[in-house]
């Protein structure tokens, strides 16, 4: 670009002269271009350690037999591409300097640097640039987020330098005293030809919806690794050959020969819905990943299945308007756009896309064709981060409060159900100062309470504990559902209480097995939970219990025992008791004859929150009420809203500073439906949702 930029100043300046003098003087080299050829492309650590040659797709390895038998002439051809790796890849090259008829000039003797296009440099500046003596070298660029048709440049120009709060920086972010230290770098002569050569194109896979969103690093879900390029997902068939899925091997363990059932299908990209800045998308054919549980992932709980709940296959296309002519369902042949972080959710910025079937020019019964192929995953309490044991931990009460939660990353943007959640009971004006914001917080180390985050102003700690008694249920609000109200106006944002752990017959949540005991009821005798509830960080512990069958209930210590005397539980019903004193277990006797299969499930309710924002789907929804309101109807509404609990459907979204940091964003009110409370009616709008 510079050598361009600086060749159309001298034109239009009418400096220029074909005998290679600028003004009467020679330019500084006669070099006019590189040679430049790949002579091995690895996978390789930070530290350039363990070069591993680079895998191409699968479908390629499946042509030959194995990875290792594919021919190296066919390796990163259109028909053999390599693959994406997350890591870091070397490109090893060879390097000759040419005059300006192409011939080896020999006279050449200094450094050129190098770039990518497309990708980023990666690794220190010693891997940035190359001395050449005698018009030739051979040299290793460290290269990451490559895709589609590569070329590496060399250049007779200095190297490319990142920098950051004044100092050198990696292309990836990380300081390091070798990469960073000037005295790494070649020599500035302050003269440069800016003569360039590439290399031939080598070709890797084509970015995938998957590809942008899955992170690189199993402890940060904030950022996409192709952040800040400008890429395109997909293409019309007359442009060429459209995208069509590469899954990874490894689908199934016990059968290496099984394939992912989407491999090799036509990537399917439909719009899942609209709002006034732009519009979602999702790949219906994405490929199923692997859920890893090795060090470093921070799965507190793995995936029954082995696979993460979502593909990474969804995005959220900013427009910075309304996508007019597009309506959920519609199919897009592609979309392209710059990869930008906001707020911690990915998504396309600048964009434009390719429509390839209209939905809404179809009979209307077809209307939600593809809508009805999406796997809408209902997201659970396993999602969220919770360990499968009975003992609490802080972080509970947030649902993906990690930032190393890839569980949650993996369904972003997508649409995902919330199962008999509670809407709040309280909204807290937590501004005490009137200036529209409140502090937000962070767990303290070592699984102690929630507390300041280490940068926020301390003359504000009455507001950070007001927001922090509220949203996650301490002090006044203990076991209630409290949203903060500043955010509310602000945002349109309030959280929901998720399903505690517990059986779905009764409407709670069975992902994790662990933090029910089960108790097997006897008429003649009492039984009691084996292991002791104990309270946590997050205020006094709420119990429910639930029986099939009719019991009589006591809690106390490890002693305890119930009797005929006791506290009537009916069948099928749910008690719910917050411990007080030295109670830690839960005796049940059967009250008469036992029925169904004889059990009790006792759980500690881990009150995890997430928020939702309902202000442009549901308008109508009045959620900041009041019970007591002097308008007969509208207290009625209010205590019809908080005696129900819900399903609401909608786009999951990350908020970075958020308190829950996931957002549910339903589409309409068609999104949202209840459960009636003792009053067996839903509040305006809301349909009531069918039988389960």
């Amino acid at each position: 670009m510079k050598r361009l930029l600086l060749l159309a100043a001298l034109a239009g300046a009418g400096c220029y002269s074909t005998d290679g003098k600028i003004d009467g003087s020679s330019l500084d080299s006669d070099v006019g271009s590189f040679r430049v050829e790949v002579k091995g492309i690895y996978t390789v650590t930070d530290t350039g350690a363990n070069r591993t040659p680079l895998s191409v797709v699968s479908s390629c390895s499946a042509r030959y037999g194995s990875p290792a038998e594919v021919p190296v002439a066919v390796r990163g051809t259109p028909d053999c591409r390599y693959a994406i790796p997350k890591s870091a890849m070397d490109i090893d090259l060879a390097i000759t300097a040419l005059d300006r008829n192409g011939e080896p000039l020999t006279s050449f003797n200094g450094p050129v640097s190098f770039r990518v296009v497309p990708g980023n440099l990666s690794g220190p500046y010693e891997t940035r640039w190359k001395q050449l003596e005698n018009g030739q070298g051979d040299g290793t660029v460290r290269v990451k987020h490559l895709y589609g048709e590569v070329r590496v440049w060399v250049q007779d120009e200095p190297p490319q330098l990142e920098y950051s709060d004044g100092g050198i920086r990696y292309t990836d972010g990380g300081v390091r005293s070798d990469g960073g230290d000037p005295n790494s770098l070649p020599q500035d002569s302050g003269t440069h030809s800016y003569a360039t050569g590439l290399t031939a194109p080598v070709y890797f896979e084509e970015p995938t919806l998957a590809r942008v969103q899955e992170p690189e690093v199993y402890n940060d879900n904030r950022i996409s690794p192709f952040s800040g390029q400008f890429l395109t997902v997909g293409r019309p068939p007359e442009s060429g050959t459209p995208l069509l899925q590469n899954c990874p091997p490894g689908y199934d363990s016990r059968d290496p020969s099984k394939k992912d059932p989407n491999d090799g299908k036509l990537a399917t990209l439909v719009v899942t819905g609209t709002d006034p800045g732009g519009f979602f998308v999702t790949d219906l054919t994405a490929c199923k990943v692997r859920e890893y549980t090795g060090s470093g992932s921070n799965v507190r709980t793995p995936e029954p299945t082995g696979f993460m709940p979502g593909t990474y296959g969804s995005i959220y296309i900013y427009n910075y308007s309304f996508p007019e002519g597009l309506y959920p369902g519609d199919l897009l042949w592609s979309i392209s756009g710059s990869v930008q972080e906001f707020t911690a959710t990915t998504q396309l910025t600048f964009p434009a896309w390719i429509i390839r079937e209209k939905v809404r020019e179809l009979p209307p019964a077809e209307w939600e064709k593809y809508l009805n192929q999406l796997n809408v995953v209902e997201l659970n309490l396993r999602h969220c981060g919770l360990d499968n044991l009975v003992a609490p931990y802080v972080t509970d009460s947030l649902c993906g409060y990690s930032y190393g939660n890839l569980k949650m990353e993996s369904m972003e943007s997508a649409l995902v159900k919330l199962r008999r959640v509670r809407m709040p009971e309280i909204f807290e004006n937590c501004d005490t100062n009137g200036d529209g914001s409140v502090p937000f917080f962070c767990p303290g180390a070592g699984g102690a309470a929630y507390t300041y985050c280490g940068e926020e102003n301390q003359a504000e700690i009455a507001e950070r504990t007001c927001n922090i008694n509220c949203i996650v249920g301490l002090g006044k609000h203990a076991g209630k559902v409290c949203a903060e109200r500043n955010t509310y106006n602000g945002f349109g944002q309030f959280v929901v209480e998720m399903a505690a752990p517990g059986p779905r017959e009764a409407g709670f949540d069975d992902s994790l097995d662990r933090r029910t005991q089960v108790i097997t009821v006897s008429p003649l005798e009492s039984r009691a939970t084996p292991t002791a509830i104990t309270t946590g960080v997050n205020g006094p512990a709420q119990v429910r219990v639930w029986c099939d069958t009719p019991v009589r209930v006591k809690f106390g210590t490890a002693s305890v025992r119930a009797t005929i005397d006791d506290v009537p539980l009916a069948a099928k019903a749910v008690m719910e008791h917050t411990m007080t004193g030295t109670e830690q277990f839960v005796a049940v006797l059967a009250d008469g004859d036992v029925i169904n299969r004889g059990q009790c499930h006792v759980s500690l309710n881990s009150r995890t929150r997430i928020n939702v924002v309902t202000r442009d789907a549901v308008p109508d929804l009045v959620v900041d009420c009041n019970e007591n309101d002097s308008n007969a109807d509208a207290a009625k509404q209010c205590q019809l809203l908080r005696t129900a609990t819900y399903n609401i459907t909608g786009h999951l979204r990350q908020v970075s500073a958020a308190r829950p940091r996931w957002i549910i964003s339903p589409r309409d009110a068609d999104d949202v439906c209840c459960f009636p409370g003792p009053e067996g009616a839903c509040p305006r709008p809301i349909k009531q949702c069918p039988a389960e």
